[in-house]
């Protein structure tokens, strides 16, 4: 009895660590959203008010109708959606060579590919700069595109989850006739959903979240992304915290609503690592 009592205490107690540290985290976003809706004279108020006392919606209106925002999210969109759509083809047509194909060198090749994630970014910012310059890409979304379709960390990701699943389906597939593209399409893809929808996920706030990409290789106005759009736009709102604040929500918005409806699988997928584990 006086065990169940202690563990109980224990996980009470716990539970309120947790949420206390929870709430800590979450308390700036908390703050962001609320002071986007805040007149500029409420912004600094103490104690802070989370619930504005007038709910100010104009601070989005400026944001959208008198700025570059549009101009930069489609350009966000456009850069997010190819880098995503050239790396979910690659990255998991790779990882699906490394895990179910035998070829002579594929540890050795493997071994290599993994090896590039040691080379910090800031490292090969000046070789890429200069390569691409040589190819005229520079000032270009194609500068952002291209190098965001390779991604070791997304094929290392991917190749865990295909070599869970069991060999004898894809041996029984071919079996039944289907090649090798037949089978990574309708057997292995399926199967791998929830390592699929984390790889979604990973690429996505990458590419929709990247700041050193865009800041070094683009320099017009009309080509920028979200991230330095943002930092232009809080330069010229200078000490306009609720517009600022306004402008951070709506960066964030696609982020949110991608991670509520994939959080499912999201989650499913590190369940599944731990039940492996």
């Amino acid at each position: 009895m006086k065990y169940k009592t202690r563990h109980l205490i224990g996980r009470i107690t716990m539970t309120a660590v947790m949420t206390a540290f929870g709430m800590l985290c979450i308390f700036p976003f908390i703050w962001m959203i609320s002071t986007s809706f805040k007149n500029e004279v409420d912004v600094m108020e103490f104690p802070i008010r989370i619930i504005p006392k007038v709910i100010n919606t104009g601070n989005y209106a400026k944001v959208w109708f008198e700025s570059n925002f549009p101009a930069y999210y489609l350009n966000s969109i456009k850069v997010t959606a190819l880098t995503l759509i050239g790396d979910v083809c690659i990255t998991t047509c790779a990882a699906y060579a490394f895990a179910r194909l035998k070829f002579r060198g594929k540890e050795i090749i493997f071994a290599s590919y993994l090896a590039t994630m040691m080379v910090p970014v800031q490292v090969m910012l000046l070789p890429k700069y200069i390569y691409f310059n040589w190819m005229g890409i520079n000032n270009t979304h194609w500068a952002l595109i291209l190098p965001g379709i390779f991604n070791c960390f997304n094929t290392f990701l991917m190749r865990g989850f295909f070599e869970s699943i069991p060999f004898e389906i894809t041996e029984a597939a071919k079996i039944d006739g289907a090649g090798q593209f037949r089978t990574f399409i309708q057997v292995v893809l399926p199967l791998a959903k929830s390592g699929l929808t984390t790889l979604v996920l990973f690429s996505f706030s990458w590419c929709w979240n990247d700041y050193i990409n865009p800041l070094i290789f683009i320099n017009s106005d009309r080509l920028f992304t979200l991230t330095i759009g943002l930092q232009r736009f809080q330069e010229s709102s200078t000490t306009h915290y609720a517009l600022i604040m306004a402008g951070a929500t709506v960066s964030l918005l696609p982020l949110i609503v991608l991670f509520l409806f994939a959080q499912r699988y999201f989650i499913e997928s590190f369940a599944n690592v731990g039940i492996k584990g």
